[in-house]
């Protein structure tokens, strides 16, 4: 009897202890971001896998930066920012055109979780700046080699991703273009540039270009006027800006559906000194 019971305690103990533990132990992801996108957007994925994009997935499966180049030695490289909701797959299928015309590669970064549009469905700008450091250093990067780029709430992250950027000491970007998103105070990043957490001059020598639409759909975020103000931050804060394009009759998707606007910013990339 005595036996028994104890064999039944014992029993017990065991299971509460491997229930205690499997509490404890976070549970693995119901799928990886990029088993997400697979799901939601199967024709960019599509195209992505048949021009042989490499995808580089965090070890939490959440996040993944997305590479890709027309040439073998490319004639530079663009780290692309997603908008709200947005995925990198999406982005290297809107940019490819341009890349080819202009022998150019992408660096695309999944930093949108894939559900959800709260601010914990997206990845910080510390996380992001850390896998995309980690990125470019695989990738051989030298500082002052790669463009930086982002469109509406990417735009937004671009400012902290290039405080981080200068403050740790990388400097991968020769250039920052902010397509319809100025330095929104509710990335908490943003209010560190502001509060001087970066130093005083957290955008000294650094090169800045701007386009903004008239017919935005977010005209108080990311209107004409609203880039004018953040064109005006970036200069009290050190950097240089380059380029400020202004399309009336567009949105941000104009930016990439004209010849003429895009080539103003690769041009101007382009011809920055090189290290």
């Amino acid at each position: 009897m005595n036996g028994r019971i104890l064999g039944v305690l014992a029993a017990t103990a065991l299971i509460c202890c491997s229930a205690a533990a499997l509490a404890q132990s976070p549970a693995p992801p119901q799928a990886t971001i990029l088993q997400r996108a697979q799901e939601v957007i199967p024709d960019k994925v599509k195209f992505a896998q048949q021009i042989g994009v490499t995808n580089r997935v965090t070890r939490d499966g959440r996040l993944f930066v997305s590479t890709w180049a027309p040439v073998a030695a490319p004639r530079g490289w663009i780290v692309v920012l997603p908008d709200a909701r947005g995925w990198a797959q999406e982005e290297i299928a809107a940019w490819h055109p341009t890349l080819v015309r202009r022998q150019t590669g992408i660096i695309a970064t999944q930093w949108w979780y894939g559900t959800g549009d709260g601010a914990a469905n997206y990845a910080t700008a510390e996380v992001v700046y850390r896998e995309l450091a980690q990125a470019l250093r695989t990738m051989g990067m030298k500082p002052g080699s790669v463009l930086l780029y982002g469109i509406g709430r990417g735009a937004e992250l671009a400012f902290a991703i290039q405080a981080y950027d200068r403050h740790a000491g990388g400097r991968f970007f020769a250039a920052t273009a902010v397509n319809s998103g100025a330095m929104a105070e509710d990335v908490a990043a943003n209010r560190k540039v502001a509060q001087g957490q970066f130093g005083l001059g957290p955008f000294d020598d650094t090169h800045w270009m701007f386009f903004c639409g008239g017919k935005d759909s977010e005209p108080e975020r990311a209107g004409c006027p609203t880039m004018r103000g953040a064109f005006n931050a970036v200069k009290r804060f050190g950097g240089k800006n380059d380029l400020f394009i202004e399309d009336p009759a567009g949105n941000r998707a104009s930016f990439l559906k004209s010849a003429k606007h895009v080539d103003a910013v690769l041009d101007k990339y382009l011809s920055l000194p090189r290290p």
